[in-house]
């Protein structure tokens, strides 16, 4: 396999937010919107970067919360506060979600998809949702 020459991730181009308590403060906050304004103000205040330079975002999320359907467009345009439509995929791959991402953006810009990706990749754990099937049948063939 070859190494990517046109994908990196620039120095200082990137941060992770800390972990909270299990049940902490954070619990009822929905990830996808603590994300993009956090994502918002770390382009801001730390880079003092214009986020609309993005030409297209992947946005990761495994857990299931309100509004993870279209998350990937709601979080975009909240990133650039709807100064531009940015497209979007939703990438929910457990356990791998984040070195999934990557490896995708990192390829659409090797190949020339686009210049400027952003990864965005947000979670929470406590008060996880209860799935419930649509019909007591489905579970009848696990």
């Amino acid at each position: 396999m070859n190494a990517f020459s046109k994908a990196y991730i620039p120095y200082g181009g990137y941060y992770s937010t800390p972990f909270c308590r299990w049940q902490g403060a954070m619990q009822n906050e929905n990830a996808i919107e603590l994300g993009a304004k956090t994502a918002r103000r770390w382009f801001l205040e730390r880079k003092k970067i214009d986020p609309t330079i993005i030409d297209y975002m992947y946005f990761g999320i495994t857990i299931p919360q309100p509004h993870t359907f279209y998350g990937h467009t709601w979080a975009a345009a909240m990133l650039v506060e709807n100064q531009k439509e940015i497209s979007g995929v939703l990438v929910h791959q457990a356990c791998t979600t984040s070195t999934t991402i990557l490896n995708l953006a990192a390829l659409s810009v090797e190949q020339g998809a686009y210049e400027v990706g952003f990864c965005l990749m947000t979670d929470r754990c406590s008060n996880n949702p209860h799935v419930v099937w649509s019909t007591p049948r489905v579970s009848e063939a696990w």
